[in-house]
């Protein structure tokens, strides 16, 4: 994996992007990466659209540039937070299309990994039509941070204070995007100090792969072949254990049984996670899979930060 040198933050001034700033914040002052937070201000007309339009009235144009002006201005903020934390931060405010301009950057520039802000916790608009966000994931060849709230992040007053992040969580299924995700985890962990858990959900239809392959359900060889799944993943726990050792962390590891999507979830609520790592496959994937997949299920559905990982 690259080493986490240069963390862009796709800022807006939602309250979701300043939370997605906070988490970069955090970041850079544990593992000492630089940050940027780019705005891309997407025109309603492209440019190659102009001559069809015809004329466009003055205060248009005046809409814009005032619109141009406010953005200036916020990432001005942006840089004061940076003083005030004391980690530089340099901003940017382009144009074009939100996901495909700021995935432009990323790779112009080197970044190590994207953070970005989302709303809400799964809304069916943003499940079926998808977002920038969602976009951006889909997309992107570097891991993607998606946050809706920051957990490190306390108040004073007004002062802002960041505290741990402890433990981090992957979804693990013994295949090779989730192997990458697995030492993204444990790459941030050594730099953080926090712990990982690596869990993998032993699902229902697995039950029914055992009873069709054991020769129409013989009950004998149907408890065997269970039995041979779960020593296979017992193995695969094993082996987990010993590359987190080889990396210099100590895991710990769960198997259980449910929906993956739900189990996840609810194994992060009941012991306080603060961060989830997921592998992803290809790129593209979440506009294209159901529903129902686990990394577009947990990006739309987990209070908490989530990291995809794809390569």
């Amino acid at each position: 994996m690259a080493k986490l040198q240069k963390v862009l933050v796709a800022y807006d001034g939602s309250p979701q992007s300043k939370e997605a700033l906070y988490w970069a914040i955090y970041f850079s002052r544990r593992i000492g990466a630089s940050i940027c937070a780019v705005k891309v201000f997407e025109p309603f007309f492209k440019p190659s659209r102009l001559k069809e339009i015809g004329n466009i009235p003055d205060e248009i144009f005046e809409h814009f540039a005032e619109a141009q002006k406010k953005d200036l201005q916020m990432m001005e903020a942006v840089k004061e937070l940076g003083k005030e934390q004391e980690i530089p931060i340099t901003t940017e405010v382009l144009s074009g299309h939100v996901a495909q301009t700021l995935l432009g950057y990323a790779k112009e520039h080197n970044v190590s990994m994207i953070v970005t802000g989302t709303r809400g916790f799964g809304a069916l608009k943003q499940l079926l039509i998808g977002s920038a966000t969602h976009s951006l994931v889909s997309a992107a060849h570097i891991p993607v941070m998606v946050v809706k709230k920051c957990p490190v992040v306390q108040y004073t007053g007004k002062s802002m204070i960041l505290s741990t992040l402890r433990e981090i969580l992957v979804a693990y299924d013994g295949f090779p995007q989730s192997r990458v995700a697995l030492d993204w985890a444990l790459e941030i962990a050594k730099l953080i100090d926090a712990h990982v858990t690596v869990v993998k959900v032993f699902e229902p239809f697995q039950v029914g792969l055992a009873y069709t392959t054991a020769e129409g359900g013989n009950a004998p060889r149907t408890a065997a072949k269970l039995r041979e799944m779960e020593e296979l993943n017992r193995q695969e726990m094993q082996e987990v254990k010993e590359h987190g050792m080889k990396m210099g962390v100590k895991i710990d590891t769960e198997i259980l049984q449910g929906s993956v999507l739900q189990t996840l979830l609810e194994y992060a609520e009941k012991n306080g996670i603060d961060m989830v790592v997921v592998g992803a496959q290809g790129h593209g994937m979440l506009d294209r899979l159901p529903l129902g997949s686990i990394p577009h299920g947990l990006i739309s559905l987990s209070p908490i930060p989530v990291l995809v990982v794809k390569e």
